[in-house]
C-alpha cells in the first residue's frame, strides 16, 4: 500500500510540472489599459494590441473585431488624457475616435483588420498640442484570439493521455512493480 501512495504522489508532481510547463502565457505588451482587469483579465490578455509613444502620449490601442479601443497617457506623467481629438488613419481610411471614458476613445472600423502588418498613424490635438503617433498592427503575433486555441487543446489532450496511460499502467502492473520495488527494497536493507 505504501507503494501505490508512492506512485501516487510522483505522478501527482509529474501532472503538476507537465501542467505548469503546457500552461499558456500571455502578452501584454507595454502600456496598459484602465478598463476592470480583474472581470476581464483572462479575455483581456487574449485580445490584439498595438503600442505606440512620441515625447508627450502613449497610446495603447485593443482590438475587439471592427472596434478599437484606444488608451491615452501623458508619456512623463502616465496621467489619463481627457478630452483630446483624436483621427485615426488605418491602412488609408481616415476616422475620427470619439470619447468613451476616462482616457478611453473607441473607434468603430468598417471592415476588420487584415491578417497582415496593418500601418496606422493616430493625429491627437489635446488643448492646442498637436502630435502623431505611428504603429503597426500586426495580428500574426497574437496567433488565434480564443481562450485556448487549437495547440492548446492538442497539448491538453496529450497530457490527459500520457496520465490515462501512466495510471493503467501501473494498475496493470501493480503486482510486479510492487515484487521490483521489495526487491530493491531487500538489497538496500542487505547492504545497510
Amino acid at each position: 500500500m505504501k507503494l501505490f501512495k508512492n506512485y501516487t504522489h510522483y505522478l501527482v508532481q509529474l501532472i503538476a510540472a507537465l501542467t505548469l510547463a503546457i500552461s499558456p502565457l500571455s502578452y501584454a505588451g507595454p502600456g496598459h489599459d484602465h478598463g476592470d482587469e480583474k472581470a476581464n483579465q483572462q479575455r483581456a490578455q487574449t485580445l490584439p494590441r498595438f503600442y505606440a509613444e512620441s515625447d508627450l502620449y502613449e497610446l495603447v490601442g485593443v482590438i475587439r473585431g471592427k472596434q478599437i479601443t484606444l488608451y491615452l497617457d501623458r508619456y512623463a506623467t502616465n496621467e489619463v488624457v481627457k478630452g483630446a481629438s483624436i483621427d485615426v488613419e488605418v491602412d488609408g481610411a481616415k476616422m475620427v475616435a470619439k470619447p468613451h471614458g476616462d482616457g478611453e476613445y473607441l473607434l468603430e472600423l468598417k471592415d476588420k483588420i487584415r491578417d497582415q502588418p496593418t500601418p496606422i498613424s493616430v493625429t491627437i490635438n489635446d488643448g492646442g498640442v498637436n502630435d502623431i503617433l505611428v504603429s503597426t498592427i500586426d495580428l500574426s503575433q497574437f496567433g488565434n484570439s480564443s481562450v485556448m486555441n487549437w495547440k492548446a487543446w492538442l497539448k491538453l489532450l496529450l497530457l490527459v493521455c500520457f496520465v490515462a496511460g501512466v495510471t493503467y499502467w501501473s494498475y496493470r502492473n501493480r503486482g510486479l512493480l510492487r515484487s521490483r520495488a521489495i526487491k530493491i527494497i531487500n538489497q538496500i536493507k542487505e547492504r545497510v
